[in-house]
């Protein structure tokens, strides 16, 4: 990966740990989720429908894609919402983050782009910090730390994960490339996941959790947020031909959100924890040097 790739998305991996520390802190986080998305509805709608009209960016092909990636993000979104209500945020954002991220390397080895060695290590080590990371000491390691009542849902925002970003790389190699067309992309892709999340809870949430009152200003920050760091992302899938080692990246956010997290809620296990983020850091170094 290139330095002004790698760059992108380090940015957009703050942004990412940004919106999901502010959804853990409005303890509501599936009536976030949707209003974050219709947030970024309402707002790009217009710019967006009319910049598309002129420039015709997104061929026939990457509509179909773009629908079937909504699909999965609206399930993904949907999960991690019933992960945070039962796990806490350090536990949660590593593992449903992680397991993407060899699954990545395996799609990437169907399309005929297989991860280089030192690819195949790195992403290796940031799933191993990844396994790491729910940890609160190196004693309690056991399957009952991984299987247990959130672990259905972590598994489920991870193939969701694993749905959504095979799908916008396919989109990627088909739309107009550029940073625009990428934030054209990138709303339609906002727009049809939110409804898909939206058509979701109303089919299996109670109607009087969906109307738990959290206001609007957080949502409104998330979408922002959340809304430049997929931009990024799918800019970045333009721009490089491994989608494992973009989603590899994303996964510095876990580094960000770990330390965050301590500092903010004052979760446990420290030093296991920040073990398995220099774990990480060291896979997405060796990725970054070497995982040409």
């Amino acid at each position: 990966m290139n330095p002004f790739v790698i760059s992108i998305v380090l940015i957009s991996t703050f942004m990412h740990a940004s919106w999901n520390l502010l959804a853990r802190h409005s303890k509501a986080e599936d009536v976030f989720f949707e209003r974050m998305q219709v947030v970024v509805i309402i707002v790009g709608f217009i710019p967006i429908v009319i910049s598309e009209y002129l420039t015709r960016s997104i061929p026939p092909r990457a509509w179909i894609y773009v629908s079937c990636s909504a699909i999965f993000c609206g399930v993904y979104y949907f999960s991690l919402a019933n992960s945070y209500r039962v796990r806490d945020f350090t536990t949660v954002y590593p593992v449903a983050r992680s397991l993407p991220v060899l699954l990545m390397g395996i799609v990437d080895l169907t399309r005929g782009r297989t991860p280089t060695l030192f690819g195949w290590i790195g992403m290796f080590l940031v799933a191993m910090g990844c396994t790491l990371s729910p940890l609160e000491s190196i004693r309690e390691i056991s399957l009952k730390k991984y299987l247990n009542k959130a672990s259905f849902w972590m598994l489920l925002t991870a193939m969701g994960t694993v749905g959504y970003s095979t799908f916008d790389k396919l989109s990627s190699e088909l739309v107009k490339p550029g940073s625009a067309s990428a934030a054209r992309y990138g709303y339609f892709f906002y727009a049809l996941s939110g409804l898909s999340y939206m058509l979701i809870r109303r089919l299996f949430v109670p109607n009087r959790e969906r109307n738990r009152k959290i206001g609007w200003y957080l949502p409104t920050l998330g979408g922002i947020f959340n809304f430049g760091a997929y931009w990024l992302i799918l800019w970045a899938y333009q721009l490089v031909g491994r989608a494992s080692y973009v989603v590899t990246f994303r996964q510095f956010s876990i580094v960000i959100g770990a330390i965050a997290a301590f500092i903010i809620y004052r979760e446990k296990g420290f030093a296991v924890r920040m073990t398995a983020v220099f774990t990480i850091t060291c896979g997405l170094i060796i990725i970054a040097i070497w995982g040409k």
